[in-house]
């Protein structure tokens, strides 16, 4: 199994992204991906509370999409 099941094509979709931090510490965020810079391989992920997590492609470690809870 990929480690790392998102991709471009699932923008505009609620995912799951476990990332490595410029420190080495590991981060984690819930959310929309809002964008994706093809230049900069980099996603934008828009969380419940509106702040918008740039996530470069190459530290994600895992990812996956999850559903949308429940109101």
């Amino acid at each position: 199994m990929e480690r790392n099941q998102v991709t471009p094509a699932h923008l505009g979709q609620r995912v799951s992204l476990q990332f490595s931090l410029p420190n080495g510490y590991l981060s984690e965020v819930v959310g929309v991906i809002e964008m994706y810079d093809e230049d900069a391989h980099t996603y934008f992920i828009k969380k419940k509370d509106g702040e918008v997590v740039r996530v470069p492609e190459d530290g994600i470690r895992f990812g996956k999409v999850v559903s949308t809870p429940a109101p």
